[in-house]
């Protein structure tokens, strides 16, 4: 959030530098300007989630140096304060929320205007206005207030050459896309500033494009004084208001306005220098790294026996800057990180044949240090078997297979070597006759000696014949123990034994994947 904030205050900055550079080029210049802004600042939040971007480095002072040490895992479920972050974060969204709501009452307001005027083409009549306006997005339409039936030709030609202007140049439309961006970042001042000019030279663009249909200045501008009033409708478009009234007369009645409309390349300059200042915006993250008294997260990685992991991938990841670096233990398992800003990490460990080891919600200080070691777990083994015996033609009544014991695969790696033997379960004859399919799910524990010790039935509605056989069996398998550190332990495994019936020969599926041990 740090990021987009000042990636919309660079971009705002930008812009008021251009327009102020601009203000001798014409309004619809200007208009470009702030139209290119407002997309920018809209397309920001999203290419930063989309776009892969890097971390650049830069040094500041610290400002605080605090020790912070903890040779446990720290524990992530016990309560904390709230985070002066979180209550922002909070608050921004409910004003965001309300803004959206009061974006969308304004509009639900101006949709019963519409459908209340009379008339069916592009201009239509309304008594609930005061001033003539454009309103609608997909489809615009000119709004004129139920006395414009009074007014003169001189003045019904100013007011359409104005509105029509509004709906050649898509203002509706670019004037909502400016509304949303205020509701999103309605807590930055220049947003609602920006927000402003882009109405300001909206209204001094369509003056231009209507006097240079051959209207005479004086005459223009004693039909926008007259027709000057207050208008608050938030997704119309006025053709009079109060706001910027003497600045636009004084531009309507200038000889030296500049009322050129840009030309093409000229938009694709614009387009291109969006692209090159959201480039970076979007692809880049500053991060601090203190000059002094740099913060750091240091540690050891250790087995369930307290033996150390070298060659271990140690990631400590910022949430408030969404990065990560990356480190790895050495030959007496220590890694650090000596260079991270403040702000709050999540850490994790992980080596071959361990489970992940994860802490989070680390609040890191400038200057401060933090130790956490990692003690990982061994994962354990799963083993799955089918026994394939063929379909007896006497077999009248076959039964419905247990749906409670389809089975449940667990993905892993294969490491078949840890099998020793394996002896084939016999299919029971008779509800192999009966044409019974089912499945057992065991676990065990493997012990040191390779022997599966303490089965236990996962799935105890299966028919008992079919968990017998599954047992006898796999009572009699052995295993290579798995080796720790050169000394054998024991692991958890789940055996799952597929009962079917066919054609086919026997096939068995050996497959070791990790699950954890408890």
């Amino acid at each position: 959030m740090t990021a987009i904030l000042i990636g919309i205050t660079f971009i705002f900055s930008i812009a008021w530098l251009l327009a102020a550079l601009l203000r001798a080029r014409s309004a619809a210049l200007r208009h470009l300007v702030w139209m290119c802004t407002f997309a920018a600042v809209l397309l920001l939040p999203l290419l930063r989630w989309r776009v892969p971007h890097r971390a650049i480095s830069t040094s500041v002072p610290a400002f605080a140096v605090i020790s912070v040490n903890a040779s446990e895992p720290v524990r992530t479920d016990l309560p904390t304060s709230t985070d002066p972050a979180t209550i922002l974060l909070g608050v921004w969204i409910f004003g965001t929320v309300v803004m959206t709501l009061r974006l969308a009452r304004n509009a639900v307001q101006l949709r019963s205007v519409i459908r209340s005027a009379e008339g069916a083409g592009p201009i239509r009549i309304s008594s609930r206005i005061r001033g003539p306006v454009v309103a609608s997005l997909l489809r615009p339409v000119i709004l004129l207030p139920d006395t414009s039936d009074t007014w003169t030709a001189d003045r019904r030609r100013a007011v359409l050459a104005h509105e029509t202007a509004h709906i050649r140049r898509s203002d509706p439309a670019i004037l909502f896309l400016s509304h949303i961006a205020t509701a999103l970042y309605w807590f930055h001042p220049l947003c609602w500033l920006a927000a402003a000019r882009l109405r300001a030279e909206s209204e001094s663009a369509c003056d231009d494009a209507a006097l240079r249909l051959g209207l005479q200045p004086s005459g223009y501008a004693g039909h926008l004084l007259d027709l000057a009033r207050r208008f608050d409708t938030q997704l119309a478009i006025p053709m009079a208001t109060t706001s910027h009234l003497e600045s636009r007369v004084k531009s309507i009645l200038s000889p030296k306005t500049n009322r050129s409309f840009p030309a093409r390349a000229t938009w694709l300059a614009a387009l291109l220098l969006t692209a090159l200042v959201l480039a970076p915006l979007s692809m880049l993250t500053l991060r601090a790294q203190q000059s002094a008294g740099a913060a750091a997260i240091a540690g050891t990685v250790t087995d369930p026996t307290g033996a150390v992991v070298p060659n271990a991938r140690v990631t400590a990841t910022n949430s408030d800057g969404g990065y990560s670096v990356d480190s790895t233990t050495n030959s007496v398992g220590v890694y650090s990180f000596n260079t991270l800003a403040a702000g709050h990490y999540s850490v994790e460990a992980r080596a071959p044949g361990f489970a992940a080891f994860r802490v989070a919600d680390l609040a890191l200080v400038n200057g401060g240090s933090m130790r956490i070691d990692a003690h990982l777990k061994v994962g354990s083994i799963s083993e799955v078997v089918t026994v394939n015996a063929p379909r007896r033609a006497m077999a009248q009544v076959p039964a419905p297979p247990d749906s409670s014991s389809k089975p449940i695969r667990v993905g892993g790696m294969v490491q078949a070597a840890n099998l020793l033997r394996q002896v084939r379960p016999a299919y029971p004859a008779d509800l192999q006759e009966q044409g019974i399919e089912g499945t057992v799910s065991l676990q065990a524990i493997i012990s040191k000696d390779g022997i599966p010790q303490s089965l236990s039935v996962q799935n105890p509605s299966v028919n008992q014949e079919f968990i017998n056989a599954a047992i006898a069996a796999v009572g009699q398998w052995r295993y290579k123990p798995t080796l720790l550190n050169g000394e054998p332990i024991e692991v958890l495994t789940t055996i799952q034994v597929n009962f079917t019936l066919s054609g086919q020969p026997p096939v068995i599926d050996d497959r070791l994947q990790p699950s954890r041990h408890p």
